[in-house]
């Protein structure tokens, strides 16, 4: 095994020659190479040595100091070189491993145990959101800290899907996603940065009130990971061990209880084979978009999904490989639509899906692709015995306020849609307004 302790533009030259196949993370490597501004280099470095270690090229070894200086190590997987990124001197952002590292303080047990009693009697996503919220203002208040907010990422870290924030104003933006999606959410550790105001790229985090110094922790429960939270001060070197030890405390709770609101969800609103919302669940929200129409006119589709022949397959195959017909439909329905539609199992091989702020038109663009997508599949694929079989769907939809300006008026509406639909043949979308054009709904 051979250690190089090499400056920027040589690893990339030499990382480019020998690990990086990718044409885009090629063109990033030259670039970053040609960067004048060292920490900004050392930044696209970074990034590119990240997704490396994601592809398995590499493998992140941690830090090493060395003459004053740190450097950010990587073993080869194949040739067991280790490469050293060295750190420019403007950067101070500790890796540190996520453990508890302090005491509570007596005098602030009291609040720690409220918190703990609401973590207990949470028992909705609405009730998670605002325990979550009271956690936040008791960091700001035992840590003296500025801000404070709770990031939670998808699993594929490509973005954030939820977020909650004490305290005004806010920082610019949140702190470094590159440097921390990696290190904290995927690797656990946390992200400490003492004095964001040393210059280089860094500095922007500070913004124009002044943040100094900021602790990124993992939001992480039962080897799940969900996201960060991330509490800044306008004082540099603001955060002890004893608030490190305190923070990763609250850190974990909060893990804990995104956790448990998500299997509480399960338990109550989701279908226990498919995986998708029942039909509770979807009534409900039916119910709260059409209150949203009435608040802002924004219309809602409804579409009511039956499965063509389902008796067959439970039937010739046996109602196990049925189950297994649900599941996938479940899922190709699921992929097929917005993050803000809703998919639900209605009842029997009936799906029910929810399409907020959609017109007829575009709501039938989207009845269409689902219908395709359940033509074009091969469900051989989840179960050898239906190759040959062709499944598909028929659809039935309705519009708020074309169709209807309540549940049980768009629920009515789309079912007789659909048997419109069944009655012509099968796989394919019928909307009311059209059945109720040529006067057979």
């Amino acid at each position: 095994m051979r250690t190089e302790r090499i400056d920027i533009r040589k690893l990339l030259t030499e990382v480019l020659g020998s690990k990086i196949s990718d044409a885009d993370l090629k063109r990033e490597a030259v670039r970053a190479a040609a960067e004048q501004d060292p920490l900004v280099a050392w930044e696209k470095a970074l990034s590119i040595m990240q997704g490396l270690c994601r592809s398995g090229s590499l493998k992140w070894l941690g830090y090493v100091e060395k003459g004053g200086a740190r450097f950010v190590r990587f073993s080869d997987a194949e040739d067991r070189n280790v490469y050293s990124l060295r750190e420019p001197p403007t950067v101070r952002a500790e890796v540190v491993p996520f453990l508890p590292r302090g005491f509570v303080k007596p005098e602030d047990a009291g609040k720690i145990e409220s918190l703990f009693t609401a973590v207990a009697t949470c028992r909705s996503e609405d009730e998670l959101g605002n325990v979550l919220r009271r956690m936040l203002d008791t960091i700001r208040d035992m840590v003296a800290a500025d801000f404070a907010a709770i990031y939670v990422t998808d699993e594929e870290l490509s973005g954030v899907i939820e977020s909650i924030a004490s305290g005004s104003p806010a920082p610019p933006e949140r702190f470094a996603p590159a440097l921390t999606d990696r290190w904290v959410v995927e690797d656990g550790h946390c992200v400490q940065v003492a004095d964001l105001r040393r210059g280089g790229e860094l500095r922007r985090y500070a913004g124009r009130d002044g943040f100094a110094s900021v602790v990124v922790l993992p939001l992480a429960c039962a080897g799940r990971k969900y996201g960060v939270l991330e509490v800044w001060s306008r004082t540099e070197n603001h955060f002890g061990s004893d608030d490190l030890g305190f923070l990763s405390l609250l850190a974990m709770l909060a893990g804990s209880m995104i956790r448990n609101a998500e299997h509480l969800e399960s338990l109550i609103f989701r279908d226990p084979l498919t995986q998708v919302y029942n039909r509770g669940f979807l009534e409900d929200q039916l119910e709260r978009e059409i209150e949203r129409y009435r608040r802002t006119n924004e219309p809602v589709s409804f579409l009511m999904v039956d499965v063509d022949g389902f008796k067959r397959v439970n039937t010739e195959h046996g109602h196990p490989v049925g189950d297994i017909v649900l599941c996938t439909l479940a899922r190709l329905l699921e992929g097929k639509v917005r993050q803000v539609d809703i998919v639900a199992r209605y009842g029997g091989d009936e799906f029910g899906i929810i399409l907020p702020d959609t017109i007829g038109e575009h709501a039938a663009v989207t009845a269409e692709r689902l219908r395709r997508v359940v033509e074009d599949y091969d469900f051989s694929a989840d179960y050898p015995a239906l190759a040959g079989v062709r499944m598909t769907i028929s659809i039935g939809g309705a519009i708020c306020p074309d169709d209807g300006v309540t549940r049980e008026d768009l629920v009515e509406k789309a079912d007789r849609a659909l048997a419109k639909a069944e009655r012509n043949g099968k796989n394919r979308a019928v909307f009311f307004s059209m059945a109720a054009d040529e006067g057979k709904a």
